[in-house]
């Protein structure tokens, strides 16, 4: 992109490297210590999905006057659980869905999960019956100090009656606290133990059954609070805040939408999934002769160079590809990640989203938080020495090393792309991409990505002249390619290919890219006969790549300044002798 501010409004910043061109293992420095317990990852499989859990409370026979909002009648829920059918979504135990999101179970595609707080009579009266008549698993959480209240509108299930529910399949029981406190952040120490220790240990004794699961008195939590739910042997725990199960900060923070936003749950996450949390692929990469080729099948010129052993690596302060490509002994590069500062004249170093090179013993997270939102659901890049992958960035949850390693221990390399272009060999449309990626992704520029061959070689692609991200996806995708991601563009576009520039911004002619602290080099033979190719092409498009139409006009505007000149010296004289 030719400036990457879109970009930098969000997004983490890689501690910058001392001064020096050595290894950056030898200047590196592990990042300060996330705010969070490591056990409290969601898996970076589990991205493979948007799941949305929705809250009930009490189901009453009808709606009157008096109803809590919060209430749903026996209509309203028999037509959600309607939609729910109709619409193709599966309803998971929460059980399923939980070893979903540590990774040891795949959900099924339009799984959603169903939960009702507090005990309310009017689960077994109202809803108990629809659910099996559906036939979808729900869990209740109990708050144990009013089981069995039958005064008010709102009575209570009798322990009789929770023994009873536990024996069908579709109904499990987890805990609620036992006296449902206000705020369970504002309690002392010991009285949050109280309430989330006695009300797991009463449970499990009435029901004789494990108590796995939590969810906080109205959503109120803190990282205290989280790490006690864990201490006490929980293993997740839900709150009340609106989105996707897989885009809550962590398994004992998970989000969950109020029923009465059940068709909001629903498009939050088919726009997810539309936008860019496409799944996660992991393909094998093979290796070969560096090859070069251009194609313009699809109307757009793109250079593509394939093959090779791919390397990411970092600058001091910022370097042309084509210095990355000679200080690290590879045969063709291309520019990298997005950067903080767009002004080519910065050396500022400092890159957004993680990043990880081969010289780094560990992963640079991104701790930004206030600009995490923007970053959400853009596609990460990560590899080892036999795999690729691509998945969606959730930043609260991918915020330190091990959860990259968790899913790719041998990881070598790691960075933020710009949009997903094409997943599964088919381009996605510029309606897609606009959801999460940057909103300049579809200005005319030149642009630049990485990605992997049906036959798992990897691809290094711009394009030579002014494009859209639509337009180059398609391009990609005509070409061959089954998995493609933005890079960044603009002024840092640049692909080497032996020691010449194929395609490149567009700046000035003596400088055709921005200088970039981040390169993808490949390492590898080149093949001959694209030796040949390269050297066949007009070096005028090789040295610079650049656009000609900014110099064309800054000579059309140096021969008006002549012309202009030679005019007013001719003329003085005439003027000199006038009367």
């Amino acid at each position: 992109m030719a400036v990457v501010s879109a970009m930098v409004i969000a997004g983490c910043e890689q501690p910058r490297p001392s001064k020096s061109l050595s290894s950056v293992a030898k200047t590196y420095q592990e990042p300060p210590e996330p705010t969070k317990p490591d056990y409290f990852d969601i898996s970076i499989p589990a991205q493979a999905h948007r799941i949305p859990v929705i809250m009930y409370h009490d189901a009453i026979p009808e709606r009157k006057r008096d109803s809590e909002w919060f209430d749903v009648s026996r209509d309203e829920f028999d037509a959600q659980m309607k939609l729910i059918q109709e619409k193709g979504l599966v309803p998971i135990s929460v059980r399923d869905f939980y070893e979903d999101l540590i990774g040891k179970k795949d959900a099924p595609a339009g799984a959603i999960v169903l939960t009702f707080d507090d005990n309310y009579q009017g689960f077994y009266d109202v809803a108990l019956p629809i659910l099996r008549q559906y036939n979808f698993p729900a869990m209740m959480f109990v708050h144990t100090g009013f089981v069995g209240r039958k005064e008010g509108k709102h009575p209570k299930m009798s322990w009789d009656t929770l023994k009873e529910i536990i024996k069908d399949p579709l109904i499990s029981i987890g805990s609620h606290t036992v006296s449902h406190p206000d705020d369970i952040t504002t309690l002392t120490s010991s009285d949050q133990q109280d309430e989330l220790v006695n009300s797991k240990a009463e449970l499990e004794k009435q029901l004789g059954i494990p108590i796995d699961f939590f969810a906080y008195p109205d959503g109120k939590n803190d990282e205290a609070v989280q790490a006690l739910s864990k201490a006490t042997g929980y293993k997740l725990a839900f709150t009340i805040v609106n989105g996707p199960a897989e885009e809550s900060p962590n398994i004992f923070a998970v989000n969950r939408y109020v029923h009465t936003r059940l068709e909001k749950a629903i498009d939050d996450c088919q726009r997810s999934v539309d936008g860019g949390a496409l799944g996660v692929f992991s393909g094998p990469v093979s290796n070969g002769p560096v090859t070069y080729r251009e194609v313009s099948d699809t109307g757009v010129k793109v250079a593509l160079v394939e093959g090779g052993k791919p390397e990411t690596v970092t600058s001091d302060t910022r370097e042309g590809v084509l210095d990355f490509v000679h200080r690290t002994g590879a045969v063709a590069g291309i520019n990298g990640t997005f950067f903080s500062m767009a002004a080519i004249a910065s050396t500022d170093n400092k890159l957004i989203g993680p990043c990880k090179t081969p010289d780094m013993a560990l992963v640079v997270p991104d701790l930004e938080q206030q600009r995490w939102e923007k970053l959400l659901n853009r596609p990460i890049i990560m590899w080892g020495p036999t795999a690729l992958s691509i998945f969606p960035f959730v930043p609260a949850s991918m915020a330190n090393d091990e959860v990259f390693k968790a899913f790719m221990p041998d990881v070598t390399d790691v960075f933020m792309g710009g949009a997903w272009m094409v997943h599964g060999g088919i381009p996605r449309t510029r309606e897609q991409m606009d959801t999460f990626a940057s909103k300049d992704i579809n200005d005319a520029r030149r642009r630049a990505f990485i990605g992997l061959s049906s036959d798992g070689k990897i691809v290094l692609g711009a394009s030579k002249e002014s494009c859209s991200t639509e337009q180059l996806a398609n391009a990609a995708a005509a070409a061959g390619v089954a998995e493609a991601v933005l890079l960044d563009s603009g002024f840092s576009t640049s692909l080497v290919y032996g020691e010449k520039i194929m395609a490149s911004g567009h700046s000035t002619a003596s400088q055709p890219s921005r200088p970039v602290p981040h390169a993808i080099v490949l390492k590898g033979t080149l093949d001959p006969a694209s030796v040949d190719l390269v050297h066949s092409i007009a070096p005028s498009s090789t040295a610079t790549g650049g656009d000609d139409k900014p110099r064309r006009k800054r000579r059309r505007r140096r021969r008006a300044k002549a012309t202009a000149a030679s005019t007013t010296s001719a003329a003085a004289p005439t003027a000199a002798t006038s009367p």
